[in-house]
């Protein structure tokens, strides 16, 4: 392609639209690590508690009619936020849509 386009080879990728990409023998893998933990950052859950299931199964999502009420801006953020780190965490898919 250098022959028929203007071109420089950069070398091995690293980064693409933030994701992460780690290329070796095994195979090329992608990874959101550093977007993730800037989430945790943004969003004052640096301290949380982490969990192995996004969600438990059979779990159902009710309104909490007495509870306190949030900023529907900053819930949809969040939740787009979300939803481009699913790009590489398929296993938040689900949940995330159910959020959405």
């Amino acid at each position: 392609m250098m022959n028929e386009f203007d071109m420089s080879d950069l070398g091995r990728m690293c980064y693409f639209l933030g994701i992460e990409v780690k290329q070796t023998s095994n195979g090329v893998f992608t990874g959101q690590k550093k977007y993730a933990q800037e989430i945790l950052e943004r969003i004052q859950m640096l301290d949380c508690n982490p969990v192995h299931n996004p969600i438990v199964p059979g779990f159902k999502l009710t309104k909490d009619f007495g509870g306190e009420r949030i900023d529907s801006t900053y819930y949809k953020q969040i939740v787009g936020i979300l939803m481009y780190l699913s790009a590489t965490r398929l296993d938040m898919m689900y949940v995330i849509s159910l959020l959405s």
